[in-house]
């Protein structure tokens, strides 16, 4: 979604950032002898981007907010029917209002954006805008008089953009590869954000969302005070107006009613301002958060105290967390996400019985509750109960990409039953994803001297094992520098 051209911080991370995410949304309808990128070339790219962002911007890492998020976004990637990608949903942790996505079915949003959200169908039409783009295969979709980027290029492309600072060799490489694309891009935006909108909305009402919350958080967007720098290419401010899209979204609501006057038709996944308050009270500036809470509770909101105890639970008061999130249980019974926070806190305080007693309550309001099977987990490792503690974890193991704790939960417990090639496997792929190359090699060559039944594991290993070589090889020579 090009809302990214819209927001500009003055950090280097922020503009790099931006001018990516501008080039790789800006896209085109190929020529017919045109070569486009094959599946497996857009995956790489993919990842080649996936490592850059972590390495240059903080991510959310909470597991009740990533769950949610990963949830609303699968039910509506369902509606897209069969495909190729196995979308993967990662929130940022910037104030600043964005989305977007990129190659290989990664889709990003910001903590701002969901914080200025009112609910989880707002949430959901900016996960289906940005499905859309993936599924058009805007991203994929580029030339100019039948110029190719191959795979390589764009990756050389990018390694200029995210090392080359903001000035020099680097930087001027990474912005040649952005003038060459900047006619097309100029051209054909409008005609991808209008694709993008009109297959997004069918996904959303499809998935049975209120069709009205695509031109409410549209329109909220709208109304924004955005920032704007001088430094980032002029073309990034020529996109289509909101306005105009807006006027189109609205439209088809109309037209929507007029055909079959279609209302939401599913249940909520969750308490959406129930995720937001955990969003705001674990990433947001505590004194902001504590003066939103307070006064919420002043207005007896059942949010605003459940925020209060994720704040306190923050800052390590679990006295208070106490308090507040049992208040918040009596007001919400029904809410899974209150009762995994407060299980997370029974755990904290050593209560291992009260904890399993609310997560267990937990399941039974919401069996499919991702961090309820984690925190679960937890506890039943600490009760001695680890065979059960593996049960939990592999039921959510999918996820572990966006939120990587679940492999390093795995590697521990394998451990404690004697699986030992599959605990350090599991243990690599925590290191690599925190890009700790040195103990991602030591614990894939523990993996792969034991690991050798499964051909296929095999093979695996040894991928990760060799790419973890490389960059450990890559960082040393880095730092003698």
């Amino acid at each position: 979604m090009t809302l990214v051209h819209l927001f500009a911080r003055r950090t280097k991370a922020w503009c790099v950032l931006v001018v990516l995410s501008a080039f790789i949304t800006a896209t085109v309808v190929p020529p017919a002898d045109s070569w486009a990128f094959s599946l497996s070339e857009e995956k790489e790219l993919g990842r080649k981007i996936l490592e850059k962002i972590k390495e240059q911007m903080p991510l959310v890492e909470d597991g009740e907010v990533l769950t949610y998020v990963q949830s609303v976004g699968n039910r509506v990637a369902r509606q897209l029917g069969v495909t190729p990608y196995e979308f993967q949903f990662f929130v940022m942790n910037q104030s600043v209002p964005n989305a977007f996505a990129i190659p290989g079915g990664y889709i990003f949003i910001y903590r701002g954006l969901i914080e200025m959200m009112e609910t989880e169908g707002e949430l959901a039409s900016i996960l289906a805008h940005e499905l859309a783009h993936i599924h058009a295969r805007h991203i994929q979709r580029r030339s100019e008089e039948g110029r190719i980027l191959s795979v390589a290029a764009l990756a050389g492309m990018l390694a200029g953009i995210f090392l080359g600072g903001g000035s020099g060799a680097g930087s001027a490489l990474a912005m040649g590869s952005l003038a060459g694309a900047q006619s097309f891009a100029l051209k054909y935006s409008r005609d991808n954000e209008s694709e993008a909108d009109q297959m997004g909305f069918r996904f959303l009402v499809d998935a049975g969302y209120p069709p009205q919350d695509m031109v409410n958080i549209m329109r909220r967007i709208s109304q924004a005070q955005w920032l704007t720098n001088s430094r980032l290419p002029s073309y990034l401010s020529t996109h289509p107006a909101l306005s105009e899209r807006i006027q189109h979204l609205e439209d088809m609501v109309k037209k929507e009613k007029r055909e079959g006057g279609k209302t939401a038709r599913v249940e909520s996944l969750g308490d959406f301002s129930i995720m937001q308050a955990a969003l705001v009270a674990d990433y947001s500036d505590p004194r902001r958060a504590m003066d939103r809470f307070s006064a919420g509770v002043r207005k007896n909101e059942p949010e605003a105290v459940f925020g209060l105890g994720r704040l306190y639970l923050r800052q390590g008061n679990l006295d208070g967390a106490l308090t507040n999130l049992q208040e918040a249980a009596r007001r919400k019974p029904t809410s899974a996400f209150v009762l995994s926070s407060l299980g997370a806190v029974y755990h904290r305080k050593g209560k291992l019985s009260d904890a399993k007693r609310v997560l267990d309550t937990a399941l039974l309001m919401d069996p499919a509750a991702s961090i309820v099977h984690f925190r679960l987990a937890l506890v039943l490792r600490d009760l001695g109960q680890t065979e059960e503690a593996l049960k939990h974890l592999q039921r959510i193991e999918q996820l572990s990409p966006m939120f990587p704790d679940i492999d390093y939960e795995m590697g521990i417990i394998l451990g404690q039953v004697s699986r030992i090639g599959e605990a350090h496997y599991y243990l690599g792929r925590y290191y690599e994803y925190k890009q700790d190359w040195r103990l991602a090699v030591v614990h894939y060559k523990k993996a792969r001297a034991v690991l050798r039944d499964s051909p296929q594991k095999t093979a695996e290993l040894d991928r990760s094992l060799k790419e973890a070589e490389k960059r450990q090889k890559e960082a040393h020579q880095q730092a003698r520098r």
